[in-house]
């Protein structure tokens, strides 16, 4: 046989021994290119194959293919073993403690705001109201003129209004079709009573908008929820009743309610509408102002103006609505005494009121 053979035969025991000493796969990595690289070992001794006697050519290239398959074999066993080798340190060093306890997920809860509103559609629910939602960005004429609140108009100076102005503009002159950030969610009952046909039974919560300094009974951003009723035989009375069911169902049973006369330019006759002291329970105290009562909502009889605005005729159909703030709500349900906390997004202060949820 050729000295060709020999030297494969040398190189596949001089791999073998270096195989066993490669301590990692980096290192078997790098013997595989020394042997098999354009410029290896066996690569070189490869193309030697040419100048070996025809007659033995056969048994030298045999003898070849039997080295390099088994010197990739080898490679291949040793990676695998190392790999297994690395896995089981790694294992060993990551051991899990079955018995030790598991670190719990934070799980988030409505705000205390949202809670009241979720109560105050179920209880509405229950008289047959439906949720009816409009845009947060109005005109002024939904806003203000459809709710017989014409420019001229003395109640104009009840809501300090927030105006959009033009893209581009001086951002201290209102766009010109008087676009604004609603100051109520009053516009919603238009939208409702041109939308739906009547009877109409609706409430529509929401963000509002007013410029205001913030304290702790004001905010430039806060939720309202009012109500509409629209019917041939709705009366003052059914608003009543209507509003002492509510009262008691989300203060309790024992919960006393009173109505006193109001001015609302929406609504006529227009009324407040006071529940006792949920301080004092009525005797009188520093929350109440010594009265024993405290004023939740104001409401009354819908204008014939607004009907009209709103596409309904006031010789066939009446109505009744209200409304009330819905921070306000929450901060006599559970006694909190800063409207500002409920806009804190202090988790020490919010994670107080997760009963229930």
């Amino acid at each position: 046989m050729s000295d060709l053979a020999d030297r494969l035969q040398q190189l596949q025991t001089d791999a073998i021994a270096e195989l066993a000493a490669a301590a990692d796969a980096p290192g078997v990595e790098a013997l595989r290119t020394s042997l098999f690289g354009r410029s290896g070992r066996l690569t070189l001794l490869l193309h030697g194959l040419g100048e070996v006697d025809a007659g033995e050519r056969p048994a030298v290239g045999k003898l070849a293919n039997g080295v390099r398959d088994a010197l990739e074999t080898a490679i291949s066993d040793r990676l695998a073993s190392l790999r297994d080798a690395d896995a089981g340190t790694r294992l060993a060093a990551e051991t899990l403690d079955m018995s030790a306890p598991g670190r719990p997920w934070r799980v988030g809860h409505l705000h205390p705001s949202m809670t009241v509103e979720r109560d105050l559609r179920e209880i509405f629910h229950a008289f047959g109201f439906e949720v009816f939602e409009g845009p947060e960005i109005e005109t002024d004429a939904m806003n203000f003129e459809a709710l017989n609140i014409p420019p001229d108009h003395p109640s104009r100076d009840l809501w300090d209004t927030l105006y959009v102005a033009e893209p581009g503009a001086d951002p201290r002159q209102p766009a010109a079709d008087g676009t604004i950030l609603r100051t109520h969610t009053s516009p919603v009952q238009i939208r409702a009573m041109r939308a739906l046909i009547p009877p109409i039974r609706v409430i529509t919560p929401g963000r509002c908008f007013r410029y205001e300094a913030v304290d702790a009974s004001h905010g430039f951003e806060f939720f309202q929820v009012e109500g509409l009723v629209v019917d041939r035989d709705t009366s003052l009375a059914d608003l009543k009743g209507m509003l002492e069911e509510f009262a008691r169902a989300l203060f309790g049973e024992a919960t006393k309610t009173r109505f006193r006369p109001g001015y609302y330019p929406f609504t006529e006759p227009s009324v407040a509408f006071d529940v006792s002291c949920l301080v004092c329970g009525g005797s009188g105290c520093a929350a109440c102002g010594r009265s024993g009562w405290m004023t939740i909502l104001g409401a009354g009889m819908v204008h014939p103006k607004v009907l009209r605005a709103g596409g309904i005729d006031p010789d066939e159909f009446q109505g009744y609505a209200f409304g009330m703030g819905l921070d306000r709500i929450t901060l006599l349900r559970h006694g909190i005494p800063d409207l500002r906390l409920l806009m804190s997004a202090d988790l020490r202060f919010l994670e107080q009121f997760t009963a229930g949820q």
